[in-house]
């Protein structure tokens, strides 16, 4: 069941990272990303993907109906998700009603208001679900862990694992379609669940706080991808003024926000100020992995790639390094000082070439 929650969880932290990224007119502004390395990006209203992706692919919108195969992982959040083609790896999802028609090679992992497994379907895997009213009809080959308001089989529903149910009904016939052990757990215990899965540290914790970066950076990057750039180049063209200067003004900010909330006219510039500077330390750290994945392929894999794949390849870098006791704090300081220090000066360059 933790891990049900820690599923989740993780799905939330996609859900936000999705859509953030902007809704737009199917045809002309509709935007989809096809990188090097074979992995698929998306967004808008009413999306439709009817070629084969080779590797993972990513969607946000109102709409998404994913036509073609996938060789690898799915992931996807919005109003409604059709999954008609084949993926190869994992399914993650979330949206209001989520239809799953192909077969799925690993893992099915949904939450929303509408989950559906067709008759012609496939897993492979694990099926973790989390909806209002979940309708089964497929095959799933792994375990299940199923938390819904109703819980619907078809007659061509087969789970040959271990099923925990956690739902208001309990379909009649459902313990004949498992091959497995069938737990129901009582829905009033779903708060103990929330409790544990939020006291977990270890791997969970690392998952979590990985996702979170990832989400952050991806939804900077696509929508301020030329802000984000500039940022990186002053932390490589200038890392000790940048941070010296995120010091410096990581030690004035607070005094000088306090000195102004004790003045009568001051308190509202107060305010403006804290948010400000909490929104520049909560995107500090992004052009610094962004900068250090595009180190790592120029030096290491000797080619170049997408501002994407450089924040992935950083954010995971810089995941594992945090992960080191004291040396892990000490560079999550320093680069939360780097890429404070450069915003501090790109507004401030900005300001001089517009004269202010």
């Amino acid at each position: 069941m933790k891990r049900k929650m820690e599923c989740s969880l993780i799905l939330f932290i996609i859900l936000f990272s999705l859509l953030a990224l902007p809704a737009e007119a199917e045809n002309e502004d509709s935007d989809f990303r096809v990188t090097s390395s074979g992995n698929a990006f998306g967004s808008g209203d009413d999306l439709v993907i009817d070629e084969d992706i080779e590797g993972d692919l990513v969607l946000a919108g109102s709409r998404l109906d994913v036509k073609g195969d996938v060789g690898d992982d799915f992931t996807g959040a919005g109003g409604m998700i059709i999954v008609n083609g084949d993926v190869s790896g994992n399914v993650l999802a979330l949206g209001g009603s989520i239809r799953v028609n192909g077969n799925v090679g690993g893992d099915l992992v949904v939450a929303g208001g509408e989950i559906s497994l067709s008759e012609s379907s496939t897993v492979e895997g694990d099926a973790l679900l989390t909806g209002g009213e979940v309708s089964l009809d497929g095959v799933i080959n792994g375990d299940g862990s199923i938390s819904a308001g109703t819980l619907r089989t078809g007659e061509n529903f087969e789970l040959k694992g271990d099923l925990e149910l956690n739902a208001e009904n309990v379909p009649p016939d459902l313990e004949e379609n498992v091959g497995g052990s069938l737990t129901v757990v009582e829905r009033a215990e779903t708060d103990e669940f929330v409790a544990d899965a939020s006291e977990g540290f270890g791997f969970f914790g690392f998952i979590v706080g990985l996702l979170s970066s990832l989400a952050l950076g991806l939804v900077l990057i696509y929508l301020f991808r030329d802000f984000m750039v500039e940022l990186a180049e002053t932390v490589r063209e200038s890392a000790l003024k940048a941070g010296v200067l995120g010091l410096v003004m990581l030690i004035f900010i607070p005094v000088l926000s306090i000195v102004l909330l004790i003045t009568i006219f001051g308190w509202s510039l107060s305010i403006l100020l804290t948010l400000l500077t909490t929104l520049a330390l909560l995107v500090a750290t992004v052009p610094v992995k962004l900068l250090a994945g595009e180190l790592i392929y120029e030096r290491v894999f000797k080619r170049e790639a997408g501002e994407l794949m450089y924040y992935l390849t950083g954010a995971v870098v810089f995941a594992i390094v945090y992960e080191i006791p004291y040396l892990g704090w000490f560079i999550q300081f320093v680069a939360l000082l780097l890429g404070f220090g450069a915003i501090v000066i790109w507004f401030a360059e900005s300001g001089v070439k517009r004269g202010y």
